[in-house]
């Protein structure tokens, strides 16, 4: 099976003059000396910023209190380079001397990769409703005192990218220049460019769609019912160390077979059967294998949460409040970067190529990259040489 991967490409600095005098966009010219440096720069794990005004939410709810939990790398004064998490994506994109953990990105952000740390100042919020340390459905209602759990009001992508905007406020950046995400991650990057035109400089988007189709929401019902249908759920009112763990983890083992591909299953696990071969055991190894992933989502995760989210990502629309579609594409202004998958079954190539026709046609400066992967959706975690060396390339033109 042909997997596609790149060589990373060799780094050049910018000509500042071509960019009509935004300092702030332009990358400095790294020497040496600076390129031996061994760089440091990040903030200390667990920074949470706590916004007292609340939040306003497109459906019409609100937030009383906010609080915005993130971390950056990278020199204080470089070009900032905004990255929007995934569903089960918390703020560690990347290890750093204060969090020597891997993150969830490590083979794209760092020390001489594909978002350059030495390069660009790295800034990475966990989102609105995950339950990474920003606000969500297991944070405490100020109302009540207690976690918010079922009742946290409904949220979409937009009011995620306004709380990103929130979070570089705080910090003093006047614009970005650029906003990078994958799966819900990139549909945040998209509302946010709608959002905020003269904000960011450019966009990368990869694996998500502008405006969700029914096929999707299809796939994420299920999901959905198999949380809400078990008896542990009890109405989003479980204690929190009673989770509604066994539909957790159908909703996820459904979600990896949605986010991977029949031709990785069919090469990567043996087909022959191991006893006991009755219903009750797992015979395969590819059961066994979902069973574990499954098992270690539920371990870090929270149903409502999930719920939340997947429900967020159902409603995403860049037309939402506009006549048709094309008017809320038509907000985007950022030169962008719209990456997909030839095996992405949860949001197919034809939606993220139907996006760059129609930004394409509105006059924009956009490029379509199809990934040719059997990781499918998940791509943008395995194919990191790949994914690094595009990104680093658009950053730089």
């Amino acid at each position: 099976q042909r997997r596609v991967r790149g060589q990373k490409d060799k780094i050049n600095p910018v000509d500042c003059s071509t960019l009509q005098g935004k300092k702030l966009f332009c990358l400095k010219k790294v020497t040496n000396k600076v390129n031996k440096r061994n760089f440091s720069f990040s903030s200390r794990t667990n920074t949470i910023i706590k916004v007292e005004e609340g939040l306003s939410l497109t459906l019409g709810g609100r937030l009383e209190s906010l609080e915005i939990k993130y971390e950056t790398w990278g020199p204080e004064d470089a070009p900032v380079v905004a990255i929007l998490p995934a569903l089960s994506a918390s703020s560690h994109v990347a290890s750093s001397t204060d969090n020597p953990e891997p993150g969830w990105w490590e083979g794209v952000v760092g020390q001489g990769k594909g978002i350059d740390t030495n390069k660009y100042r790295v800034i990475c919020a966990s989102i609105l409703g995950s339950p990474f340390g920003t606000t969500s459905p297991i944070s405490k209602n100020p109302a009540t005192g207690k976690r918010y759990g079922k009742h946290f009001p409904a949220i979409t992508t937009a009011d995620q990218a306004r709380v990103h905007k929130i979070l570089l406020d705080r910090l003093g950046y006047k614009n970005i220049y650029a906003c990078v995400g994958s799966s819900l991650g990139g549909m945040q990057v998209l509302q946010f460019a709608a959002l905020f035109p003269d904000y960011v400089n450019r966009i990368v988007s990869i694996s998500a769609t502008g405006k969700t189709t029914p096929g999707t929401v299809a796939l994420r019902g299920v999901q959905r019912r198999a949380i809400m249908t078990d008896p542990k759920f009890n109405d989003g009112e479980y204690e929190p160390d009673n989770q509604p763990v066994d539909g957790m983890r159908v909703a996820r083992e459904l979600g990896v077979i949605c986010y991977r591909s029949r031709d990785e299953f069919n090469e990567r696990f043996d087909w022959n059967p191991t006893p006991p071969y009755d219903v009750h055991h797992r015979t395969f190894e590819v059961e066994r294998y979902l069973y574990a992933v499954s098992q270690k989502f539920v371990n870090k995760y929270d149903a409502n949460c999930y719920l939340l989210l997947s429900r967020c990502m159902d409603l995403q629309d860049l037309g939402l409040g506009f006549s048709h579609y094309s008017a809320g594409v038509e907000k985007i202004k950022a030169k962008s970067l719209i990456i997909s998958v030839d095996r992405d079954v949860l949001i197919p190539p034809e939606e993220q190529r139907h996006l760059y026709l129609l930004l394409k046609a509105l006059g924009r400066d956009v490029k379509f990259e199809l990934l040719s992967s059997y990781y499918g959706h998940d791509a943008f975690l395995k194919e990191t040489n790949w994914y690094g060396t595009k990104i680093s390339k658009f950053l730089q033109e």
